[in-house]
This record gives structure tokens, sequence and C-alpha cells, in this order.
């Protein structure tokens, strides 16, 4: 999934370049966001809960990763934070399975960003699981262990819920954005990732305001 208007920034510049510049008050759903319907049980806590559906194989989703990163950090204190692959064709699924075996390992963090960076800086093709195993085992992964989590009960687990979740939000392609299950943002709906950060911006503090 691309931006409404199609570019490309070099990520040179787009990781020095994250000022939030559109106006909130010119966002309305259905043209920058969508209502999901019925809105999604979601955490009932103080905080928004804000799920980032992604696909390792997606540019925009390696775009924008500096953006989010960001935007996160400055609204620690506002959002709980979840990323979760988004499944929408059967190609997407060894890329999701990849995510969750990082989680079932405790090293998301880890190989969140090379993984991205190998893909499209690198260039390589990392859609078999024996390229994956090589992937991980140069972060320090031993095959056995690799192998035993991409095939576990709880990666595969973890993929059916993803792929349930992402059926009841009505999740197109990535990268798309889901606050308190209620508001959905994806990429085609802004024409920068400038907008799209700012458009989920002001839906959180719409569910903020809505707490006090």
């Amino acid at each position: 999934m691309k931006f409404k208007i199609a570019w490309l920034i070099p990520f040179v510049f787009i990781s020095l370049c994250c000022n939030v510049t559109a106006a909130p008050q010119q966002f309305r759903e259905g043209t920058q966001y969508q209502l999901i319907t019925p809105a999604q049980p979601h955490k009932a806590n103080n905080k928004v809960e804000v799920t980032e559906f992604l696909w390792y194989g997606c540019e925009t989703c390696f775009v924008i990763q500096p953006y989010l990163e960001r935007w996160k950090s400055a609204n620690n204190n506002l959002i709980e934070y979840q990323r979760m692959p988004a499944i929408t064709n059967e190609g997407m699924i060894i890329l999701a399975r990849a995510f969750y075996t990082a989680e079932a390992l405790g090293i998301v963090e880890k190989i969140h960003r090379p993984l991205f960076e190998a893909i499209h800086r690198h260039r390589r093709r990392l859609d078999t699981e024996e390229a994956l195993a090589e992937f991980f085992k140069e972060h320090g992964v031993g095959e056995k262990d690799f192998r035993h989590a991409f095939r576990s009960s709880f990666v595969a687990g973890k993929v059916r819920k993803a792929k349930t979740l992402g059926s009841r939000y009505e999740i197109a392609g990535a990268p798309t954005i889901v606050i308190n299950g209620k508001y959905r943002v994806d990429s085609s709906m802004v024409t920068s990732p400038e907008e799209l950060i700012a458009v989920v911006d002001f839906l959180v503090k719409e569910e903020m305001s809505k707490k006090i």
C-alpha cells in the first residue's frame, strides 16, 4: 500500500524530517480515516490503544518507521502501542511468522529494523524459512532455536489471531494504524508520512479527551 500521492524519499532524508505540519481541523471521517463498524474491543485503561499493522515486505512500512518511533516516544504517556502483522493474502504469512518468531525468542526490538533494512536497503529475499534462518543466525539465534520457534504452536496461534483481528478491523493492506479498535488510518488515505502521523495524533487526542 502506498500514499495517496506516490512519492519516494531517500531514507537519510526521512530520518531527519519528522515535523507534523497538517492541520487537524482538516481531518474528516471517510477522507483521512475510517470508522471501524462495529468498533472492536480494546484495553480499557487510561491510555489509548494504538495498533500498527505492518508487513516487512512493504516499503511504505519501512519508510514510516522513523516517524512512528519518534511519535511513539513523544506520546508514551498517552498510548499503549503494539505492532501486529497485516495478513491479507497467503504470501504475507511467512514474514508474519518471522515477526512472531522474534516475539517468541524475545528479540523483536533487536531484529525489527534490521529485518526491514535487509529487505529494502540490501534487497535480500527473506521469503523462505531457510533464508530467515540465516538472517536470524546473523543476529545471534541458532538454527535449532529459530526452527523450533518458527514452527511452534505459539507462532501458529499468533498468526491465526492476526488474521482474525485484521479481518475484524477490515485491514486492506499495510501500513494501517488502528486507534482504540474504533478508527482505521492507512497510507492510501494520506499524502505523506507527516500527514499519517498527524491524523493518528488527532484521533489519539480525540480519544484521550473522552477519558477526562
